[in-house]
């Protein structure tokens, strides 16, 4: 499953926002603590105060909105979206950027969270296996291309799908679609009013697991960092590490049945 979390502070705006600005359906949602949404592949859990997925870390920093990880969403009507969004007083934090990939923008959901417009590629770049409307396409801030690729590739079970030189590269996993962005890709350029985007923050991606304890294990050895212990809540159990460059994860073993 390709998945990802956000936190929000009031689960009903939030899913308004995204089922009526950006034609997510609703998969499921639980009173005001939580609800999942979905655009093709692509699944966000959208984490309201009270949520398991929303509690603070052992150290007691809180996991809040905002940041710089972001899903991407390829869409066939870039400039008429673009458009509408604006007409609806939506938040925007650039104006379009281009790179070899086409065109992108970055707008922001109410609670701050960011969400990244991409034009769909050319039917001949889809038909190759790249994306398009409906992939699910996450993007992370990346210090070192090399060493991120083999961060997941090699601990975490993804496939390298391209790698053009020290500034991008991107790796999967199911569904998922995993952007690495380095110094230099027009996804990591720094925003109009010259704020950097930086790697870190708590908006991650979620791997389900078979089999938790034992991947925990191989981890720690590894020495890889973890953010908490196990927060189990009615969904399962979940735990957070992070990857070289501060990027969170979530590891999430589904409830039994």
């Amino acid at each position: 499953m390709a998945v990802v979390r956000y936190q929000v502070t009031d689960v009903d705006r939030a899913v308004l926002f995204y089922t009526e600005r950006l034609g997510f359906a609703l998969d499921m949602q639980s009173g005001t603590a939580f609800a999942a949404v979905s655009r093709g592949d692509l699944r966000l859990l959208l984490s309201g105060p009270g949520s398991s997925g929303a509690r603070p870390m052992p150290d007691g920093s809180a996991q809040v909105a905002g940041g710089w990880n972001r899903v991407v969403l390829y869409v066939d009507d870039f400039a008429a979206l673009i458009d509408r969004l604006h007409a609806a007083g939506t938040p925007f934090r650039n104006d379009i950027e281009r790179g070899v990939g086409g065109a992108q923008i970055q707008i922001e959901d109410p609670d701050g969270n960011p969400v990244e417009l991409h034009e769909a590629p050319a039917e001949s770049a889809s038909t190759a296996g790249g994306p398009n409307a409906t992939s699910a396409v996450a993007r992370y801030q990346v210090t070192d291309v090399d060493r991120a690729v083999l961060f997941y590739t090699e601990r975490l079970g993804f496939a390298l799908d391209m790698q053009s030189g020290a500034e991008f590269a991107a790796v999967s996993r199911g569904d998922l679609r995993l952007l690495l962005s380095g110094p230099g890709s027009s996804g990591a350029r720094p925003m109009p009013d010259g704020r950097a985007q930086i790697a870190g923050g708590w908006n991650r991606v979620v791997l389900y697991v078979g089999d938790l304890a034992a991947l925990i294990e191989r981890l720690r050895a590894a020495e890889t960092p973890f953010r908490n212990d196990i927060e189990r809540g009615v969904g399962g159990a979940q735990i957070q590490i992070e990857d070289p460059d501060g990027n969170p994860i979530e590891l999430h073993e589904a409830s039994a049945g």
